[in-house]
């Protein structure tokens, strides 16, 4: 990070009254390099065009969210370290939580008091110059450079000398990413395992962790390390990501019935109704007795509104488990709907 006058801020926030009163602060407090976004969409490509040094950004935000926005921070080599503060309305535990996991670097609750604003400020700030994070940050940058330019020698050098002072997960994917492109896949098993040790949401690494395995022919370890990762994506809601990993892992194993559910769960939600139900009848001829995939099912046709088929498919799911409350509870629901 720069020297204290030098920091350049980014603001997040569709609210301009925000925006301005945060300006007014950061000015207040001697800032005064500050650009401005009003939604994460907006405000990605400006921290590839700028060289940010501090991200304040609100939760809720139109099409991509702060928290979105900060996820996507944290898994870039860039900006990986750039502090992000974000401001909620309401701060639950569920939000400390996926915000913590995410590597944010403080909350901050809405309406925002100067006093507290310029506090937070300046704790990450302070934090963020201290001698051992600067060093830290100086090995980070140049560790990615040197891997950029095809030194991997030099950067995995640079890498070690950060896990000597603290570990990080991020270090040891691209420890792993290294080793990966150097053939050394058993070591690069080990970082990407210990990366996913550390940060249990971290998909890339179980990803690149289930490549490593088809390279050595391990293709059970394989299939469980890619579906870790489809299933942290779809919990992100990156569904994208995880249509393609869950197509890999169909490809590897055709008979992966859990592929096949995931993916018509993937495709209900975005709507996509008749993909999903393709998606479950390729489960049902791997297993015609899941009673889970014709509870899904249901649920599809009822989203469709073919309540006949819905009520055929949960009758299914109970004719197999009679104990399935869901599935009790959501043929109740149809029912009363047709009558």
């Amino acid at each position: 990070m720069s020297s204290l006058r030098q920091l350049t801020f980014l603001l997040v926030d569709s609210d301009v009254g925000s925006l301005k009163t945060e300006t007014r602060i950061l000015n207040d407090m001697g800032y005064t390099d500050i650009i401005q976004a009003e939604n994460g969409t907006e405000a990605w490509p400006m921290l590839k065009h700028y060289k940010v040094d501090f991200v304040v950004s609100a939760w809720d935000l139109p099409e991509m969210n702060g928290l979105a926005l900060l996820k996507l921070i944290r898994i870039d080599l860039e900006n990986n370290f750039i502090p992000v503060i974000l401001i909620v309305e309401k701060i639950t535990r569920e939000q400390v939580i996926e915000a913590g996991e995410a590597g944010v670097s403080d909350l901050l609750l809405s309406p925002i008091s100067p006093e507290v604003f310029k506090a937070k400020v300046q704790g990450v700030i302070e934090v963020d110059l201290d001698p051992k994070h600067v060093e830290i940050e100086k090995q980070y940058e140049q560790g990615c450079k040197l891997m950029k330019e095809g030194h991997f020698e030099e950067a995995l050098t640079a890498f070690k000398r950060i896990l000597s002072i603290f570990e990080n997960a991020e270090i040891y994917y691209n420890m792993g990413y290294i080793n990966t492109t150097q053939g050394k896949y058993d070591e690069a098993i080990i970082c990407f395992r210990k990366a996913t040790q550390i940060d249990h949401a971290f998909a890339r690494a179980y990803k690149m962790m289930g490549d490593v395995y088809i390279k050595l022919g391990r293709k059970e370890e394989a299939e469980e390390a890619l579906q870790q990762a489809a299933e942290i994506y779809m919990d992100k809601k990156m569904d994208k990501n995880a249509e393609r990993i869950l197509q890999e892992v169909a490809n590897l194993n055709p008979d992966t019935i859990n592929v096949y559910n995931s993916l018509g769960i993937l495709y209900r939600r975005r709507g996509k109704f008749t993909d999903a139900i393709k998606q479950y009848y390729k489960g049902l001829k791997v297993n015609p007795h899941d009673e889970n995939i014709y509870y899904n099912l249901s649920r599809v046709y009822v989203a469709k509104k073919d309540l006949a088929n819905a009520q055929k498919a949960v009758h299914r799911a109970l004719e197999i488990n009679p104990s399935f409350n869901e599935a009790r509870e959501l043929l109740k629901s149809i029912e009363s709907a047709i009558n």
